[in-house]
């Protein structure tokens, strides 16, 4: 069937990789072992394209399978994305990496209540132990949006690390959640409505940003966790001439926040001139239906 993708009828070529489709995940093993064996450029080509739409047709059902979830997890979302760059990703790898980080946070945490001093020692232990920061002198490379490469260099964008720091945070039992400004990403720490108080590391559910009771103080991941207010913020719009909108102080949901990697992305791959990966990109946001946010929103 194979050798039929080189047939001078497109509509037999359309056929058997239909074919191959409708197989999914079960042939893109089988396409890689002939690509290993085969000898010509042409075929090869051809199946590494068929082994391409298999990869996103189960990338776009992985996606519409976590929006629909009852509570998505951002981080989850984020590897979702990523897949754009690395198809094979699995979350297990990405929460193994992590363990080891909150389990050092969690040792020096032990009874600390104090929301400022649990955020001192989350940063210390983010920022200080294992050297996550702002990629200051490359904002804009698509390494900063792909998890396994902020993993690997520890250089991450405003919304990349506030992913990491929230996904920490939250395993741990502290209410802490991405805030989506226009031209920047923060986070915030929070309190729960009652009886959420004691989710996160005791359960082991994940905290749902429908249940915050209210904003205690804002922090800034790129900036190394430093605290702010409410007024900042004010300050910051009035810089950036944006009038005042009240979402911009609230935490935002995982939807939100994978809809900013994905035009992050899409700026990004534009301005390294990889413009496959952009087409990429711009096919999962129609997917999704945001295309009409399809703006170069480089910011975070």
């Amino acid at each position: 069937m194979i050798l039929l993708l080189d047939d001078s009828d497109q509509e037999v070529v359309d056929i058997v990789e239909s074919k191959f489709l409708e197989e999914g995940k079960a042939a893109i093993i089988e396409l890689e072992e002939i690509w290993l064996e085969n000898e010509f450029p042409e075929l090869n080509f051809k199946i590494e394209e068929i082994v391409k739409k298999i990869q996103q047709q189960i990338l776009f059902q992985d996606v519409m399978d976590w929006m629909e979830s009852a509570n998505p997890s951002a981080l989850d979302g984020w590897v979702l994305a990523s897949r754009i760059q690395y198809p094979g990703l699995r979350i297990e790898l990405a929460r193994q990496q992590l363990n080891q980080f909150k389990i050092d946070a969690w040792v020096m945490l032990s009874s600390v209540q104090n929301p400022i001093d649990q955020i001192a020692i989350l940063n210390h232990v983010f920022f200080e132990k294992y050297g996550f920061k702002g990629n200051h002198n490359n904002y804009h490379s698509p390494d900063n949006s792909i998890l396994p490469r902020v993993l690997e260099t520890k250089l991450g964008n405003p919304i990349s690390l506030a992913i990491l720091y929230q996904a920490i945070a939250q395993d741990l039992g502290i209410p802490v959640f991405g805030v989506n400004l226009p031209q920047h990403f923060v986070v915030a720490y929070c309190t729960m409505k009652k009886g959420v108080e004691g989710l996160g590391l005791k359960t082991n559910k994940q905290l749902d940003v429908n249940e915050v009771e209210e904003v205690v103080f804002y922090f800034n991941p790129f900036s190394k966790g430093q605290i702010f207010n409410r007024e900042s913020i004010d300050a910051f719009l009035k810089v950036i001439h944006v009038k005042k909108q009240e979402h911009f102080y609230w935490p935002c949901t995982s939807i939100e926040i994978f809809k900013r990697i994905l035009r992050n992305l899409h700026f990004a791959y534009s301005e390294q001139h990889q413009f496959d990966k952009q087409q990429e990109v711009l096919e999962l946001m129609k997917f999704i239906g945001m295309i009409e946010d399809n703006t170069d929103d480089e910011d975070s």
